[in-house]
């Protein structure tokens, strides 16, 4: 899509309501904070950004002052932000499922239609008959608390993710395939699985789907009418942001990208079910400040003051569990923890809850100031706006709490920059590199993972198969071989799942290559009659990141059911860990992350 123009960027400010009272315009909306947003929107190019700022006034009941911020472009045909623009949150959704789970806990008579009280320590393989993991140690010992906090000892594993025909239910079935990084509660290990599996619980305990189980007792109640699980739903009301993607980016060798929408939204209606529980909410700033000053309220509505989670339950949900960063980058943060949904740690000596969210397109930030009644929300529809809606935060903050502003910007501007020096600084392909123990084109065939799936690699330009000559011929795989080194042997195979549609080998040296997980909604466009032509379409992911080696399996062992076959195995953090965690020890599939055995 075309950028929009200048006017695009400036500011429109709300005096807003819970009903909460406005009772003073740009307090803390003010115009040197609009002159900062537009300026750090304009700096970087980026689309739009929605802010909402909640103070509750503690000299009366029910009395709370709000602003919303609204900056730049919703959609690609250059449409404004405004309060009640829905973005995709991410994670800033596993606090609803937190408190879902919270609220099945106080339900009591659950306890007698169970035969037993559902605790925070209640072992999941308790409750799901579905549960099942590799480490049978792990499999009978997680408890929801576990779940909840990321300390169960799977990495993300973000890359098996898929729309499944048997929704989660059949998702948990397929965690046994799923290698640990660490021991149960050894090391904190964010993973979105567990609240998807939590988003089971519902259903399995009362009979009722985890999104209407939120609809009637966090959305009604509260009446964030906008908020949705349902992509059909958020598209149908005109107001879904168009996420932005820098498409054809490649830091690799320093290519920005053209800013692209995507359009449409990249899980299609039916798609979004396994994803609700960790990320699946569409909401608005404005549906949000309620959310944020129930929480401040410690659980009761903001303005008539009835409970809606439990004051218990929320201050559970805020207590920290794990450790998520014990050694903080800038002397101003302290070692923050995870409670449940959440991360918790003090900012200048405020203490502060927060939770970030990234979905492709999406970066979200929803925090708040316990001690001081103030919360902060910004939205953004840019794939690399996480850094400008922090910038955003901090400056918020830093005027809110009456605190000389830090320049954050330019600190994550540095960030940025070394990251993408970082990026760049790869160990090169050998001058002469050692050609694989088979030919390329042996390497053909079709490999598959219990949770994974099939991969079916084609080589390039030399593959006889049917089977690639159709991978090939799409305009896809075109334009990804039309960027790809043509004189390095390459495979492309088709990957469909939540983040990933195709995945790219590249020779790297003997058995081993660099591999780029590419993303592109070309496909979905053209199957839903949008209009084609690569300025509307979006690819991702150049950037060989992941590696995989090519084993050669043992034919005379597997033949006697012994050994193993050959395969790829998957390593460069392909599985998603967090921190330091034990290296894998041995050869293929024994040290390999994810490992996809030739079928």
């Amino acid at each position: 899509m075309r950028l929009a123009g200048p006017l695009s960027l400036l500011p429109l400010v709300f005096a807003g309501q819970i009903p909460f009272q406005q009772l003073r315009k740009n307090a803390f909306i003010t115009p040197v904070i609009d002159e900062f947003v537009t300026s750090e929107l304009a700096r970087w190019n980026s689309s739009g950004l929605s802010v909402a700022v909640i103070r509750q006034d503690t000299s009366a009941p029910g009395k709370w002052d709000i602003e919303f911020g609204s900056y730049g472009t919703a959609k690609g045909d250059g449409s404004p932000v405004t309060p009640d623009t829905l973005f995709a949150i991410a994670s800033n959704s596993k606090l609803f499922l937190a408190a879902s789970v919270g609220l099945l806990i106080k339900n009591a008579s659950l306890a007698g239609d169970r035969g037993a009280a559902l605790r925070w320590d209640t072992k999941i393989a308790k409750v799901l008959p579905e549960w099942s993991l590799m480490d049978q140690e792990m499999q009978d010992g997680v408890m929801i608390q576990d779940m909840l906090s990321h300390r169960t000892g799977l990495p993300r594993h973000d890359m098996s993710g898929s729309a499944r025909e048997g929704g989660v239910k059949e998702m948990i079935s397929t965690m046994k395939y799923l290698r640990p990084s660490a021991a149960l509660r050894e090391q904190y290990q964010y993973n979105n699985l567990m609240f998807e599996t939590l988003s089971y619980l519902p259903p399995t305990v009362l009979n009722q789907t985890f999104e209407s189980y939120i609809s009637k007792n966090i959305f009604d109640p509260l009446g964030m009418s906008s908020s949705t699980y349902s992509v059909a739903e958020a598209e149908t009301s005109g107001n879904l942001a168009h996420g932005f993607y820098w498409s054809m980016q490649d830091w690799l060798y320093g290519i920005n990208g053209t800013r692209t929408a995507i359009d449409p939204y990249f899980q299609r209606p039916g798609e979004e079910k396994i994803w609700a529980g960790a990320a699946g909410i569409l909401t608005s700033a404005r549906d949000l400040s309620t959310w944020v000053a129930m929480l401040l309220n410690k659980g009761r509505h903001p303005t008539t003051n009835e409970t809606v989670i439990p004051e218990d339950v929320v201050d559970h949900l805020a207590t920290g569990v794990s450790v998520a960063n014990g050694k903080p980058k800038y002397p101003e943060l302290s070692v923050s923890v995870y409670g449940c949904g959440q991360d918790r740690y003090s900012y200048r000596g405020f203490e502060i809850l927060e939770h970030g969210g990234s979905n492709p397109g999406f970066k979200t930030q929803v925090a708040r100031f316990p001690n001081d009644n103030l919360g902060v929300i910004v939205l953004s529809n840019d794939e690399l706006g996480g850094h400008i809606l922090e910038s955003v935060k901090w400056r918020i903050v830093d005027q809110v709490l009456g605190l000389e502003p830090i320049d954050w910007a330019q600190r994550y501007a540095d960030e940025l920059t070394k990251g993408i020096s970082d990026n760049q600084a790869v160990t090169p392909r050998p001058t002469n590199p050692a050609l694989p123990s088979v030919p390329f084109i042996s390497m053909e065939g079709t490999y598959s993972h219990g949770a994974y799936g099939a991969i079916s690699p084609c080589l390039v330009q030399s593959s006889p198969s049917p089977v690639c000559d159709d991978v090939f011929a799409s305009p896809v795989v075109q334009r990804i071989l039309s960027v790809s080194n043509s004189s390095i042997p390459t495979l492309i195979a088709p990957f469909k799942r939540t983040f990933s549609t195709h995945l790219r080998f590249t020779h790297f040296d003997a058995n081993m290559f660099n591999v780029s997980v590419l993303w592109s909604n070309a496909d979905v466009r053209k199957e839903e009659k949008y209009a084609l032509g690569e300025d509307a379409e979006v690819l991702v992911g150049f950037d060989d990141r992941y590696v995989a080696e090519w084993v050669e399996g043992n034919g005379d062992r597997l033949m006697n059911g012994e050994g193993e076959g050959d395969g790829w195995a998957f390593s460069g953090n392909f599985w998603g860990k967090a921190g330091e965690v034990r290296e894998l020890v041995g050869v293929a599939k024994e040290k390999a992350e994810v490992w996809f055995e030739r079928v």
